[in-house]
């Protein structure tokens, strides 16, 4: 092993490159084993030619040109076996400037065949850093599951590679507790094999972003020059049907205007921006106009990653509508912000909102693959949060204290670069 530990991390996308959540997972684990005194590789895709070596962060980043990052085939055929060779001939490549990794990283497991194939050159051991439950999510796809690009990918392929890297991984490290006991219960559970590390959020990130004053004239842009007095309500995540946004309409709907303690009798109609991109927009977009909310909805779009934390941090009350989540970033952060959070109490949601003491936990009926959130639960809880503002500011903050103390990138690069030094001492023995 070399004195300090080199490890090689896969991902198609990597910021600035960002079609979902593998990326800010990739660059969480890769700085944060950085952080902890690791050489980390990174190898990754452009839609381009060519490769391109970046240096970003402490990170030595390898962008390869690929020509696209997602498409139908999820398998070994067609344009994904072109992938999968590009990646592994610059894997290689940079393996023979750097030397052998003595760890190989696997955030986005459909990179599986060329990190596997890696590791076992060189003997490393292979973790599979598991961020997805695609038979839980599946189900909830209207006509195939569809990343944020559009790129619809078939269910059976899909289940294909989770198994094929859950089998081929020398060990998994789940993103939550509920991923872990999801996947375990339909593969079977080895505990020598398999951690729980948790996602984290960046404190540093989320001062950057508390010390930006434009978030509050993106506020003030939208609301109008009265915008302290109507409240915003704020939900951010792909538009896809897993998400629960439709239920959120509805809730808006059946909400109505709430009374503001401090401004009179009159009760204020509430706000959403709603920030993400998907194929489910179109028909989101619809259902406002008819429950007549074309007025009350902001569909945000695209917008940039600081841009987005910076309406989390103005909302006066963020929504998290999920019927599945493996991990939810965007709690976690909201979370960050001190802003009371109103969570479905599903997965991993409970596990960063686990009572109503930081947060308004909403019942979510029915088995995982097909469950049913009822509009008038998720539109008490959001009137009851934003009615009660003081108790809804406490909420918040206990929040804040919960996430900073446990769901931090720090926690997450100490655990896994603990965990990565055990794997290689273990494969040396």
């Amino acid at each position: 092993m070399s004195p300090a530990p080199r490890v090689l991390v896969f991902s198609r996308e990597y910021p600035p490159l960002t079609v979902g959540g593998t990326s800010t997972v990739a660059r969480s684990l890769a700085t944060g084993l950085a952080a902890q005194g690791w050489q980390v590789h990174v190898v990754t895709s452009h839609t381009g030619s060519g490769d391109i070596h970046e240096q970003v962060d402490g990170v030595r980043v390898l962008r390869t040109g690929t020509g696209v990052l997602y498409n139908s085939e999820t398998g070994l055929r067609d344009q994904s076996l072109r992938t999968h060779h590009r990646l592994l001939a610059a894997a290689k490549q940079l393996v023979r400037e750097v030397g052998p990794p003595d760890l190989v990283a696997l955030p986005d497991l459909f990179c599986f065949p060329e990190a596997a194939v890696l590791a076992r050159e060189h003997s490393a051991p292979l973790v599979n850093v598991l961020l997805q439950d695609f038979e839980a999510i599946t189900p909830y796809d209207r006509d195939g599951h569809r990343v944020t690009n559009g790129t619809t990918a078939d269910r059976a392929d899909l289940l294909a590679i989770e198994a094929k890297a859950l089998h081929g991984s020398d060990h998994t490290v789940f993103i939550s507790h509920a991923l872990r006991d999801a996947i375990t219960a339909r593969y079977g559970a080895d505990d020598a094999t398999q951690s729980v590390v948790h996602l984290g959020v960046d404190p540093a990130e989320i001062a950057a972003v508390e010390a930006d004053p434009g978030r509050f004239e993106r506020r003030a842009a939208l609301l109008g020059a009265r915008a302290w007095e109507q409240p915003l309500v704020v939900a951010c995540g792909r538009l896809v049907p897993v998400k629960g946004f439709d239920a959120l309409l509805t809730a808006l709907a059946r909400l109505g205007p709430v009374h503001r303690p401090g401004l009179g009798p009159a009760p204020v109609p509430v706000r959403l921006a709603l920030v993400g991109v998907g194929p489910e927009e179109e028909h989101l977009r619809r259902r406002a106009a008819e429950f007549d909310l074309t007025g009350q909805v902001a569909f945000l779009g695209d917008i940039s990653r600081a841009e987005a934390l910076g309406w989390m941090s103005v909302a006066d009350v963020a929504v998290v509508p999920s019927l599945w989540e493996s991990f939810c970033y965007v709690c976690a952060e909201m979370m960050a912000f001190g802003r009371p959070v109103v969570a479905t109490a599903v997965d991993s949601l409970r596990e960063l909102v686990p009572d109503d003491s930081v947060g308004y936990p909403v019942p979510v009926g029915g088995p995982s693959g097909s469950r049913r959130l009822d509009p008038a639960d998720l539109a008490a809880a959001l009137r009851l949060a934003l009615e009660t503002p003081d108790e809804a500011t406490a909420r918040g903050a206990r929040a804040r204290d919960r996430v900073l103390e446990r769901f931090t990138n720090d926690r997450f690069g100490w655990e896994m670069s603990a965990l990565g030094h055990r794997l290689i001492a273990e494969a040396t023995d």
